[in-house]
This record gives C-alpha cells, structure tokens and sequence, in this order.
C-alpha cells in the first residue's frame, strides 16, 4: 500500500494553471491513499467547495482520501505544527507495512520543515520535492480564488494533458542525520552491542545513493555470533579482515572453546557486566582445570563419571586405583576425605594438586589466589541487597581491579595452554578495522 501524508498550502491543489506540490505527486506516484493535514483556513477552503477532493479524485478516481483537521491558525510557528507529526505516527502505527510518500513542496516553510524531518528521521518515507514549472518560486502566480469555480480550475489545468514534464525528484537527504548515525554507531561498536550495531548500520547505509562496498556488516554479525559463543557460524560469516586472520590461535576445540569464552569474559568486564563476569569465572575455571588434567596427568575423568539421584558424582574409589598420587593429596587436604563420591569442584582439583611434586609452584599459588579471590567476591555478592560497584567489590577483597584480577586468570590460561602466539582481543580487532571504513 502505498500513502501519501501531506500539509495543504497556497499552491494547492491548482496554481497558475499547473499543478501544486500535492496533485503533482498524486499525479505521478499513483497512492492508494492520501492524507491532508489541513489548518484552519485550508479547511475551511476545501468545506467551501471540496477543492482539494474534487481535484484529487480527478487525477485519480479512486484515491482514498483522509482529511485531518487540526485546527490550526498560526500555521508560521513551528511550534504549533506538532500535530502533523502526531498524525504521522498515527498513521505508521495503523499502517505498519506502507510505503510512505512525504510531500515536501506544499504548505508554509515551516510545515515544509516538519515534513522535511520526517522524510530525514523515517526509512519508511520518501521525501518528495516537486518544482514549480517556472524552475523556482512560483508565488507570482495567483492562488485559487475563493469565488473561482474549481471545476473550470481543473479544466484549464496545463499538467492535466499528455506528455507533460514531471516535477518530482526525491532528494537524497540522508548526509543530514548521517554523522548522528556515525556517531551511535562508534558508541555500540566500542562496546561490542554488535546486535544493536547491525540493526543501525542498516539505517546508515540507506543515507548513501550508492551501496557501500566493504565487509562491514558480515564483521558486526561475526562479532555477534562470535560473543554468543557460535564461532564456526561466526567465520562462515566472514574469517579475515583484510590480511589477518579471524581464526582461533588454537587449532584443537578443547582449547578453542575456553579460549572463547575467555574473551566472553573480557568483553563482558569492559561493557561493565560485573556480576556476568562474576559468574562465568568458576565455570571457567573449572573447565580449564579439567582440561589441565586430562593433559598433564592423563586424567579421564568420564571414566570415574557416575550418575546418582543427585547427579552426575566422580567415584573417588576407582579414581585412587588409576591415580592414587592425586588421590592421596586430595585425601589429605579436603574436608571430606570420607566420601567415596564427590561432586568434582575447582577446590577438590585443586587440593589433588597440593602434593603433587612436578606441580609448577607459581601455577599452584595463582590457581589458589583465584579461587581465594573469587570466592570472597561471590559471598561479598550473595550477603548484599544492593548492586556492587567495582571499587566496593575490590576493596571488600583487596585486589587492585577487577582487570587484575582477568589478567591473573589470563596468566594462568596462558600457562596452561602455552599458545603459539598472543592475539589481542579479537573484538577490538574486528572493531578497529570496521570504524576505520565506517566513512
């Protein structure tokens, strides 16, 4: 469907034997529906003798028309124009799949001005300009007498015969919120809301005439399906930017998976999510652990698995015949040396690693600083009613930063893993080089 939303003015609907902006643009659009906003003085023009009906439906016949009478009589104030936008959400709320055609040419400069930043604010509208068939102002020409009779108007109407020239062009209007585009786009891109960043880069891009050739949008969805831990989905998108690659350093799953939601945890300490970052360290760690194991010593941890009324429990009893080093430092510092099965933690793995005498001493020290730490933030966290800010939080645990305290768990991951080489982030990557072709 296709709508017309348009002020009245002096040059409507007939002027100098041409069409006005309004008739104009019916004329050559072909709307299923127009609607007029009309002041005072054009409503009572249109009661007199249904002028601006009578020549719209001339041109189209079965045009639809809405009259809108707001009343208005200090139609030069621009701020008492505020019903033409009322009206216009109105009618995007009850025709949410039109196209909408936008009348830039009729009205006073100030109604003009209005329809203007509608057309600018709105995808959905297509601001229409139409000349006057003089190439400029045409206000020389007389207005439609009150005493004229319409009709003849309509007759000696020049636009009216075959092969005239159409007036409309659609100005390119979009430079004029373009920068205040740039500007939020920069804001959600720096902080990683790549959801949000997709949607408005789609608005950004249609304030251009031509289609922008760059690989901006499959980066921001990468970066999206990337943060939602999808990365085979996320370099199905897109897997360089220009001569980098968007690749993991790791090149086995296992240490991909923990890498990734490593740089989760980075991301969601920068954006401010605290108690997020809060809560995916002890599932890292635990993960990480697990994965320590079953590469230093061989640990297979399925196999000491087993399912209770309580959940899944690792049977320390066959864990002590296939690794009695481990078990006897476990035996030895946890609080529960009675039970034959446990639900495996950080702390139980940690105290199997107390003994151990190829244990790294400074790995040994960090783990145990991190589940120090990490522990006296949770209970900080579940003993207050009030949100925590990060200088409460850290005091509360006498660290220097919650940054520290991610550069510790990093160290750690870097031990454990020895990678090849250090990346940066790789979303500060993707962002660098998308603001860079954001023009």
């Amino acid at each position: 469907m296709r709508i017309l939303y348009t002020p009245v003015g002096d040059t409507d609907p007939i002027r100098g034997c041409y069409d006005g902006g309004m008739l104009h643009i019916v004329r050559h659009y072909n709307p299923d529906m127009a609607i007029l906003v009309l002041s005072k003085d054009m409503e009572q023009k249109e009661a007199s003798d249904s002028r601006f009906s009578k020549a719209l439906k001339h041109v189209k016949a079965d045009l639809d028309i809405k009259l809108i009478y707001t009343g208005l009589e200090d139609v030069h104030r621009i701020d008492t124009l505020q019903p033409f936008v009322d009206h216009f959400y109105e009618m995007l709320s009850e025709y949410p799949d039109a196209e909408i055609l936008i009348n830039l040419s009729s009205g006073t400069p100030q109604m003009k001005l209005i329809m203007s930043y509608l057309s600018v604010e709105h995808d959905a509208g297509r601001g229409i300009q139409v000349d006057s068939p003089q190439g400029g102002s045409n206000r020389s020409e007389p207005a439609v007498n009150d005493d004229e009779d319409i009709e003849i108007v309509i007759e000696n109407n020049f636009d009216d015969q075959e092969d005239t020239e159409n007036r409309c062009h659609e100005p390119q209007m979009g430079y004029i919120k373009r920068n205040n585009l740039k500007q939020s786009l920069h804001t959600l891109i720096n902080s990683y809301k790549y959801k949000e960043a997709i949607s408005l880069y789609e608005h950004y891009k249609k304030t251009f005439t031509d289609e922008l050739d760059n690989d901006i949008l499959a980066l921001l969805e990468h970066g999206k399906l990337r943060l939602e831990l999808e990365y085979k989905l996320a370099l199905e998108k897109i897997n360089r930017v220009g001569d980098l690659s968007l690749k993991s350093v790791f090149t086995d799953w296992k240490r991909i998976k923990l890498h990734e939601f490593l740089m989760l945890m980075e991301v969601r300490l920068k954006q401010g999510q605290i108690e997020d970052f809060i809560l995916k360290i002890t599932p890292f760690m635990y993960e990480l652990m697990l994965y320590y194991f079953s590469t230093t010593y061989h640990v297979k941890w399925d196999e000491f698995e087993k399912w209770t009324p309580g959940g899944p429990r690792t049977d320390m009893v066959s864990f002590k015949e296939k690794h009695p080093q481990l078990y006897s430092s476990w035996y030895a510092h946890t609080k529960t040396p009675q039970f034959n099965e446990i639900q495996l933690s950080l702390n139980h793995m940690l105290h199997m690693l107390e003994d151990q005498p190829n244990v790294n001493p400074l790995l040994l020290k960090q783990l145990n600083d991190i589940r120090h730490i990490e522990r006296k933030i949770r209970n900080k966290i579940a003993h207050e009613v009030v949100v925590l800010t990060e200088v409460e939080i850290c005091k509360s645990v006498s660290i220097k930063s919650l940054q520290s305290f991610l550069e510790l768990i990093q160290t750690v991951f870097s031990t454990i893993m020895k990678p090849s080489k250090q990346n940066e982030l790789i979303y500060d990557t993707i962002n660098t080089y998308v603001l860079e072709q954001i023009q």
